[in-house]
C-alpha cells in the first residue's frame, strides 16, 4: 500500500532512509584518464564556440512577418556590457538612491536604470538582456533577431546610437549579435 507524502522533501527523505544509504555519486568524467579529460574539454570548447558572438547573423535565423518562428534560437544585436559598467554609468549619472549603490539585492534595477536612462537619451528602443560570454554577461541591446524587422534604422542612424552607447559605458568591443540566455 503507498504511503502519502505531504511534501516533496519528505518523499525524498523517506526514499533516502529505504535505499539504505547506497547512493554514490556520479562522477562527472566516467573515465578520469588523460584522453578522456581532453576529449571532455574538447566537447565543452567546441559548444562555448557555438556561442561567441556574430558580426553577422545567418539569414536562416532572421525573422521576418510571413515566415514562421519555428526552432529558431534568440539572438539580441547590440554591445555587450559588464554588470560594473552599468553599475558606474547608474551612480554616475545618480540614477537609482546613493543607499542603493553597494546593495547587491538592487543590482538588476540599478543595471535597468542605467539602460532606461541611454534609452531616453539616445531616443531608440534599447533594452538590457542576459547573454553567454565569456567578458560581458550582458547587452544593452537594439533588437532581437525577431524584432529587427520592425526596429532597425538606416545605417547613419545606428552608428550614431551605438557610438553613444559605447562612449556612455566606455565599451571597446563592436556591436554583435548574441544568443540570448533566454529561449524564445
Amino acid at each position: 500500500m503507498p504511503r502519502h507524502h505531504t511534501s516533496l522533501l519528505s518523499y525524498l527523505i523517506e526514499a533516502r532512509k529505504e535505499s539504505g544509504n547506497n547512493h554514490v555519486p556520479r562522477p562527472l568524467i566516467k573515465e578520469s584518464t588523460p584522453k578522456a579529460r581532453a576529449e571532455w574539454y574538447e566537447v565543452y570548447a567546441s559548444r562555448r564556440n557555438e556561442h561567441e558572438p556574430m558580426d553577422q547573423l545567418p539569414p536562416s535565423y532572421l525573422v521576418y512577418p510571413q515566415k514562421p518562428r519555428s526552432n529558431i534560437p534568440l539572438f539580441h544585436f547590440g554591445v555587450g556590457a559588464t554588470m560594473k559598467q552599468l553599475h558606474d554609468y547608474a551612480v554616475q549619472h545618480r540614477l537609482v538612491p546613493e543607499k542603493y549603490y553597494n546593495d547587491a539585492f538592487y543590482a538588476g534595477e540599478i543595471m535597468e536604470a542605467a539602460v532606461k536612462h541611454l534609452d531616453r537619451v539616445s531616443g531608440v528602443n534599447l533594452y538590457l538582456e542576459g547573454v553567454q560570454h565569456p567578458k560581458y554577461s550582458w547587452v544593452v541591446a537594439r533588437y532581437s533577431n525577431y524584432t529587427w524587422y520592425h526596429e532597425e534604422v538606416n545605417a547613419r542612424e545606428e552608428n550614431k546610437v551605438i557610438d553613444f552607447i559605447r562612449r556612455e559605458l566606455n565599451i571597446e568591443d563592436m556591436p554583435r549579435w548574441h544568443l540570448s540566455v533566454v529561449a524564445p
